[in-house]
């Protein structure tokens, strides 16, 4: 089943479920904001099927931003060294994020 995560109002990622957790968990491990790290642990644990970062606080959702902009692509080739495909399809979100302002 394929899950959502909703960078802005434009851009929306789609990935089946695995990646799609992965992604989450590695949010959720890389920021502060308490009720953003609440929600996303709440999204994986009952297999929620969307992460919406216009929903979540501000400094969680500056947070997500930040990191997708920074350290999720060293984590994305460190995870799938050998898997290009996976690579590119998970590297959209940091153009997404990219393109989307604070």
């Amino acid at each position: 089943m394929a899950k959502d995560i909703f960078i802005s109002q434009e851009y929306g990622w789609t990935a089946q479920f695995g990646l799609f957790e992965w992604a989450v968990e590695f949010l959720h491990g890389s920021i502060t904001d308490q009720e953003t790290k609440t929600w996303l642990k709440t999204v994986l644990d009952e297999n929620l099927g969307a992460v919406d970062l216009k929903s979540l606080p501000d400094q969680g959702r500056r947070e997500i931003l930040h990191t997708l902009r920074g350290d999720f692509v060293p984590a994305v080739n460190a995870r799938f060294p050998n898997d290009p495909r996976t690579r590119g399809h998970l590297k959209v979100l940091t153009l997404m994020a990219k393109d989307t302002p604070d």
